[in-house]
């Protein structure tokens, strides 16, 4: 409570030093991020919006459903299927994508003056609490060039026995926009430690538990130690060829802008990924299998990629009558692969080369759409083939704007070396699967100012790959159908609002592809202005899905493997909260799992692995703009 209090001080100091200050963020700050493999942009909003503040960690921002160990920091993997990434190649990645800093994730800016911002988030017990703490800082060397820096760091010690974690991400970056010439930099570092405890070893002490029971003392399975480590270096280059023309619509002749029509891109892009597992002494009671007689288990695994990607392409300008662009490309990627085998070290150097092309009409309201295809021509993914489709556009139906997108894709996918080939102290397997295909289509159907939405999707995998309950890899020889609807819809009375999401999921095979069929989040808050200054938000939100056979963690290789022995589910998490906004400083206290408090049920986020019992947490950060 000292800390909240400490904190609470400082706001109304810093409270009194704003005032004079200027809030709107969009004045002085643009943001973006990568959407393509051509170095393509897409503006995004300042991570200054005040409503649900206590929702911007990790787990939640993932999804809405998710299944982990509980603490922050933990392997997690999403419990609606589309909400989950593309595998990679590295399949250690997976169950810390959320974590990851990366191209994909990083955000450029452009500053009139230079930009700060520092985050802390806590929760938890005494002596068990779980941090983090961002610091991002960017500022402009002039109209045409920023760089910046960003820091995150995570300490979690876990309201379970030996769940630690601590994670350090950090990355370098920088952009340059020229009339012909144009860059976007990228370098980025993360090291995630956590222990693993395998589960607790019997779920009556959560549903049952004995008088004076405390979740520090639930005995757990092993005591291991897992550690995964990346490096990425992103470098892409843009030069383009234009024409002079006069602005539209412009009565000056001489008012002319510079309209690019040819552009030449090449991207450059090293990943350096590795995962080690560790335990002190062997756990062989835990492991079905222990392969080598060893005092210790230390297993790595490691992947060196080198991508180089080169294109051309016209854009939309380059003529007045047929509106679309249209890209060609040259991708090659080495890859190393690296893994113990037989106590020895055992490494692998393949190579891919694929040629694609995108047509594409980005711009526009009514009507835009985007084409791209590839395959790979030479290497061990040698006839993996991607065909995508978009197309969409937004239109006025009375007072309400329209969003329709339609998409799709064909995919013939070559599985990751390390699905074949993997050699460790408890797992090993030497495969020969076949290529994996998939069908997808889906659709979105919004009303932005009925704060409506209605995802539906719909996607057939051919020869799937899961872990089987012995957390081997299996190929599925049949096909395998997921069907998903997303709703979300928002309703508005005066100053309360009820946010729902309700997502419905069918697999057609549940034993290869275990899915909640229900899942739900609502969050219903009062918000207002206070004193002119103060935005205050006060709610409630819960957490539900259906029961069902979900996926356990297997710690030796970073795995979501299926099971069919504990069901989990049919237990709500509720959360009640307060969020404040006060000029560039947010603060939210809430009472995570405040129903923990008053009723009982089997609170599990996957067999085995329980969620946090209820706890306090509060967040904070101020932005500085000079």
């Amino acid at each position: 409570m000292k800390k909240i209090f400490s904190i609470l001080l400082i706001l109304l100091v810093l409270s009194q030093v704003l005032q004079s200050q200027v809030s709107d963020t969009d004045k002085f700050i643009k943001t973006w991020r990568i959407t393509d493999k051509f170095g393509g942009i897409d503006s995004i909003r300042v991570d200054t919006f005040h409503i649900n503040f206590q929702e911007l960690n990790p787990i939640d921002l993932y999804s809405i459903s998710n299944s982990y160990n509980g603490n922050l920091g933990s392997p997690i993997q999403s419990k609606i299927y589309f909400n989950r990434p593309e595998n990679k190649s590295f399949i250690f990645s997976n169950a810390l994508y959320p974590y990851i800093n990366q191209i994909e994730t990083t955000t450029f800016y452009n500053t009139r003056s230079p930009f700060t911002s520092l985050k802390y988030l806590s929760g938890g017990t005494q002596y068990k609490e779980e941090e983090q703490i961002k610091f991002l800082f960017t500022a402009n060397a002039n109209k045409k060039m920023n760089f910046g820096t960003s820091l995150d760091y995570i300490y979690a010690h876990g309201e379970y026995a030996d769940q630690a974690v601590k994670r350090f991400a950090g990355s370098f970056f920088g952009s340059f926009t020229g009339k012909h010439y144009s860059a976007t930099g990228l370098f980025a570092y993360n090291n995630h430690s956590n222990f693993e405890n395998g589960g607790i070893t019997q779920i009556s002490f959560i549903t049952n538990p004995p008088r004076g029971t405390k979740s520090n003392n639930i005995p757990i399975n092993i005591t291991g130690y897992s550690n995964y480590k990346s490096t990425q270096l992103f470098y892409n280059q843009q030069y383009t060829l234009g024409i002079e023309r006069v602005v539209a619509g412009s009565k000056d002749s001489t008012n002319k802008e510079y309209v690019p029509v040819t552009r030449f891109i090449h991207t450059f892009q090293y990943d350096d990924l590795r995962k080690r597992y560790f335990e002190n002494s062997v756990e062989s009671r835990f492991y079905k299998n222990t392969y080598y007689n060893l005092k210790q288990t230390n297993d790595t695994a490691a992947i060196q990629i080198l991508t180089n990607r080169f294109s051309a392409g016209m854009a939309e300008e380059f003529n007045k009558w047929l509106r679309f662009g249209m890209t060609v490309y040259l991708e090659n990627e080495i890859e190393r692969f690296t893994f113990m085998k037989d106590t020895l070290m055992n490494h692998k150097l393949e190579s891919n080369t694929k040629i694609g092309a995108v047509l594409s009409k980005e711009k526009g309201q009514m009507f835009r759409y985007n084409f791209s295809g590839e395959i790979n021509m030479i290497g061990y993914r040698a006839g993996d083939i991607n065909l995508q489709a978009n197309v969409g556009g937004f239109f006025k139906l009375w007072k309400d704007s329209i969003s329709m997108i339609v998409n799709g894709f064909i995919r013939s996918e070559e599985p990751s070396y390390f699905l074949q080939h993997y050699h460790s102290n408890h797992f090993k397997w030497e495969n020969d699967f076949s290529k994996i295909y998939k069908t997808h289509l889906g659709g979105t159907f919004s009303i932005p100012t009925r704060s409506f939405s209605l995802n539906i999707n719909v996607e057939n995998i051919s020869k799937q790959i899961y872990f089987d309950s012995n957390s081997l890899p299996s190929q599925f020889g049949g096909n395998v159908q997921i069907l998903s609807a997303n709703l979300k819809q928002d309703f508005h009375v005066k100053k309360f609002t009820l946010e729902n999401n309700m997502v419905y999921q069918l697999s057609s095979h549940p034993e290869i592809v275990p899915l909640p069929t229900i899942v739900l989040f609502h969050n219903l808050y009062y918000h207002d202005k206070w004193f002119n200054v103060l935005s205050v938000q006060l709610g409630t939100s819960v957490r539900y899905h259906t029961s069902y056979l979900a996926p356990s963690y297997m710690p030796a290789i970073g795995q979501f493997y299926n099971q069919s022995e504990m069901k989990v589910g049919n237990y709500p998490v509720v959360n009640v909260y307060g969020n404040f906004h006060l000029k560039r400083t947010r603060f939210f206290v809430e009472y995570y799992h405040v129903n923990q408090l008053f009723m009982s049920g089997a609170y599990f986020s996957m067999p085995y692995y329980p969620v946090n019992p209820a706890v306090f947490k509060m967040g904070l950060t101020w932005n500085f703009y000079d």
